[in-house]
């Protein structure tokens, strides 16, 4: 029996680009707060480093009760338009505001709680846009490998967005037409540009069949609900896992990259043109994954991709000192893998949501999604953490290689070994993997039933 809803037939060719293109000023957004608007408001603006700090720690707190809760709202929502359709069109607008108070229109003398205001909104906007297109992604091809090659595409335009908003501000600096905050002004603009445009054609190209009416109301929702789910789904937990690991060796890998390539290698000149090189590889690597996860199935290519990455970062310091072109031949292998965990744990998700509806009779896919982004965040938060880590051998940012020698080697151990321990990690707790593509198909035929049922 093949199961194929108006959505999967929509979503081939022009159809699926077409959905995939928010995702491309969607991820875009998700660079600046890491790695742009930290130097921003305490630069540009003069806000205390700590302020700032505190500010995005407080954000990400705030990711762990309003991502789950904004989830929830929308597998409740119930409009012919579409839910997810719907959330995506309103938040939109939103996220077009707090882009544009959060990079542009902010000045220095701004008191840190409007600042912090412009970074939470940020941050829900930026959610609830996120969970909308994720969550319509997962709904959008009912079978095993039709998901994986629509979060393909989601994961294609949204690498392609991160390289162009990236890129921006070395380009702008090194035009001569600015400076660094100008840089993030452009990024800015361009977002607020980029994501209507999008936006508008997704939901033109491609419909939204109507969510299935049998979850009861009047239920705990939000992050109650989101403990409910963690504490009853086997399932869910053996997703969230690799998640928040994964998070974790972008977050330390992420951190650590600037100082240990400027101060260990020695490539302060291109050690930006060598992170560039890293998310163009994530790039070249979408259909590399794409196609293993047909040929492996989802947990088994994740695993690989896991031992890869691992096994890269491990070589990482074997590499010539001082040799941009060796050393950006190893940042593009160990990137390859990079982008395997973002595109198939966000189809194995959509796995454990066929699940859970066929076990508790509610399609939740917004809250899935929600914990989804939430524990990967968690994971992200923890790469400062390991600066800490460095404070007892000695290490100190301002020294750069004038470093001891103990402080230099616990740099490069800690950013090449903490990231390849937690790829074994991630790799050994999808161990035994329940979700196949055999057991897929069985929930969704049970799924098919149980609504031509309902439908009677």
């Amino acid at each position: 029996m093949t199961i194929e809803t108006d959505e999967a037939r929509t979503a081939r060719g022009w159809r699926l680009l077409a959905f995939a293109l928010p995702g491309a000023p969607l991820l875009a957004l998700s660079v600046p707060p890491i790695v742009f608007l930290p130097r921003y408001y305490a630069e540009y603006l003069a806000i205390p480093a700590a302020t700032v700090g505190a500010l995005f720690l407080a954000a990400r707190i705030f990711d762990l009760f309003i991502n789950p809760t904004i989830g929830s709202l929308q597998d409740r929502t119930r409009l012919a338009f579409g839910r997810r359709r719907a959330w995506l069109v309103g938040a939109t607008p939103v996220v077009m505001l707090a882009v544009w108070f959060a990079f542009i229109a902010v000045q220095p003398g701004i008191s840190a709680i409007v600042l912090g205001f412009a970074v939470l909104s940020l941050y829900a906007s930026f959610a609830s846009a996120m969970i909308a297109h994720l969550g319509w992604a997962g709904e959008l091809r009912p079978e095993y490998h039709g998901r994986t090659r629509v979060l393909s595409a989601v994961q294609a335009a949204s690498s392609i967005g991160q390289i162009v908003v990236m890129m921006l501000p070395a380009l702008v600096e090194l035009s001569g037409l600015g400076g660094f905050d100008d840089g993030v002004r452009l990024m800015g603009w361009t977002i607020i540009v980029a994501l209507p445009i999008t936006v508008a054609i997704a939901v033109w190209a491609v419909p939204e069949n109507a969510a299935p009416i049998h979850e009861e109301e009047g239920k705990s929702h939000g992050f109650a609900q989101s403990l409910a789910a963690l504490r009853d789904n086997d399932a869910l937990r053996r997703v969230l896992i690799p998640d928040f690991l994964l998070g974790a060796t972008q977050g330390v890998a992420g951190t650590l990259f600037m100082f240990y390539a400027v101060q260990v290698h020695g490539l302060g000149a291109v050690a930006s043109t060598l992170l560039l090189v890293y998310f163009v590889a994530g790039l070249a690597g979408v259909p590399l994954w794409l196609w293993l996860g047909r040929r492996m199935g989802k947990h088994r290519a994740l695993q690989l991709s896991c031992i890869w990455w691992a096994a890269a970062l491990a070589c990482v310091p074997l590499l010539p000192h001082g040799s941009a072109l060796i050393v950006g031949i190893g940042m593009f292998i160990a990137g390859l893998p990079a982008v395997a965990g973002t595109l198939l744990v966000r189809s194995m998700m959509a796995d454990v949501v066929d699940e859970d509806e066929l076990r508790t009779g509610k399609q939740r896919s917004g809250l899935f999604f929600g914990l989804l982004l939430t524990t990967g965040k968690v994971g992200l938060a923890l790469g400062p953490a390991s600066l800490i880590l460095l404070a007892p051998f000695g290490f100190s940012a301002e020294r750069g290689a004038a470093n001891s020698p103990e402080a230099l080697l616990a740099l490069t151990l800690l950013f090449a070994g903490a990231p390849a321990m937690l790829n074994i990690l991630t790799a050994w707790s999808l161990q035994n993997y329940p979700l196949d593509e055999q057991r897929q198909h069985a929930l969704r035929e049970e799924i098919a039933r149980r609504r031509a049922g309902e439908d009677i």
